[in-house]
């Protein structure tokens, strides 16, 4: 089903919904209208009577004033016939157990208080009464003479018939009304919603055409500035998320292809080589084996790159040790000590502090950002080491003079095999400060890269908490 459909549907059951609690409630105010008009009826003709029959009963009354019954009676004829039962109504009057009823009213009504089935006098009270016919509005009043003694009771009597009539009709004329309104609001309201929902369709139309073969496609924003442009909107801001992300993705598994193959081809190739080689030239077999050696440790250590910079900062293994920062320093200059560069790499004394952390880790994150410094500079690029104090921070330092790293690189030095030049000219720095940056973090430091033309300075800071 689709949204214009939903939304259409749904709309038109709250409109049922509202015009049959509008059609009920109308429903009950005729009623309650009719039956007010019913009432008003009875009192006046009960009031009417009543005065006529207290007038008939001073006449009479005679000088000594006392009724007897037959006078009572034929008092109450008179006032019947002066007062007749119309075509909504019927009179009665009860002298003495005798029920004298006023010529005309409703057929149905007029048998009833007639006959035997009667409903039975309740002086003082407006009630309504079901009986064979139908529902009826009842309205009983006593009469007394002048000495107070009750000497009939009036009752009025009218049916309701007429009122549930005109309400069922009523009804009916409404429903009748909300179902063309329904029909014809329906159809408008269809056209409408499909209207606006037009920007919704061209979205996912524009949606539905973005496949991976091109991610750069975007879907159009209306100009309505409502929540369909807001979807617009972040859909496209998303799509650059993804455009973004697919490309890297697309540049990491090419820069290890490119990493693993180096290593591969060159293993290989001396492989070959080491098969050649007769038993009469062990120092070339030994330089050969050598260099796959080299190869195969240099493709283990990515592969471990690789996996420290998958598992990231917050997933490392990290052991928890008191480090003393001058054994750290020392650690990292053996390590560098054997490398063809080492002369170009100056490590200056440490303040003597410790820390708690990770000493092998570390020495991986000062031995990459050297390596780092020296890899993508110039032979001439010399390379400092020193680490600073404060009461509650270890702030390690990595500078060297190399030609620096262009400006809106800078943002993205941190992530895998990001090339050295802006037009990607340049070598890729690798999974180094990657790996540096997943270490660090996992530390709960921060690792920061400042350049210009004239160096580059790696900023690595380590939380120095209180040793006990």
């Amino acid at each position: 089903m689709t949204l214009t459909a939903k939304v259409v549907i749904r709309a038109l059951a709250v409109m049922a919904i509202a015009l049959g609690g509008v059609a009920a409630l109308t429903y009950q105010l005729v009623n309650v209208a009719g039956r007010d008009d019913i009432d008003r009826l009875l009192r006046d003709e009960a009031g009417r009577l009543a005065t006529e029959l207290t007038t008939k009963l001073g006449e009479r009354a005679g000088l000594d004033g006392v009724l007897t019954p037959p006078e009572v009676e034929r008092a109450a004829r008179e006032a019947l016939v002066l007062h007749p039962s119309s075509s909504r109504h019927v009179a009665l009057v009860d002298v003495g157990g005798v029920r004298l009823q006023s010529a005309g009213g409703p057929p149905a009504v007029s048998a009833l208080a007639r006959g035997t089935t009667a409903p039975v006098a309740e002086p003082g009270t407006i009630r309504t009464v079901d009986s064979a016919a139908g529902e009826l509005r009842i309205l009983d009043r006593r009469v007394a003479d002048e000495a107070g003694t009750e000497v009939a009771v009036i009752s009025v009597l009218a049916p309701l018939d007429d009122t549930r009539d005109t309400a069922a009709t009523v009804l009916r004329r409404v429903a009748l009304a909300g179902l063309i309104g329904l029909l014809v609001g329906g159809t408008v309201l269809g056209l409408v919603v499909r209207r606006s929902l037009r920007s919704v369709r061209e979205v996912s139309r524009a949606a539905a055409g973005i496949s991976t073969d091109d991610l750069s496609a975007r879907v159009p924003v209306p100009a309505s500035n409502d929540e369909v442009a807001e979807l617009a909107v972040e859909l496209n801001r998303m799509l650059e998320r993804i455009e973004h992300d697919h490309v890297g993705r697309q540049r990491f598994v090419a820069a290890i292809s490119h990493e693993v193959r180096t290593p591969l081809a060159v293993a290989e190739g001396h492989l070959e080589l080491l098969s050649e080689l007769g038993p009469d030239r062990p120092d070339e077999a030994r330089r050969t084996a050598a260099v796959v050696r080299q190869e195969l440790i240099r493709l283990r250590r990515l592969l471990d790159d690789l996996m420290t910079m998958n598992r990231g900062g917050h997933h490392l293994a990290i052991r928890h040790e008191t480090v003393f920062v001058p054994d750290l320093f020392d650690a990292v200059r053996d390590r560098l000590g054997a490398l063809a560069f080492a002369d170009r790499v100056t490590i200056l004394a440490p303040p003597p502090v410790a820390i708690v952390a990770d000493q092998a880790r570390l020495e991986q994150c000062v031995a990459n950002l050297v390596q780092n410094a020296v890899d993508h500079n110039g032979p001439a690029t010399t390379v400092g080491v020193s680490a600073r104090a404060t009461p509650d921070r270890l702030v390690i330092e990595v500078v060297d003079d190399g030609h620096g790293i262009e400006p809106s690189l800078l943002p993205h030095v941190f992530e895998p095999f990001t090339s050295t030049r802006a037009d990607g000219s340049g070598a890729a720095t690798g999974l180094g400060l990657a790996v540096v940056k997943s270490l660090v973090e996992a530390h709960g430091g921060e690792v920061h890269l400042t350049s210009s033309p004239t160096g580059t300075t790696a900023t690595v800071s380590l939380p120095r908490p209180a040793l006990t």
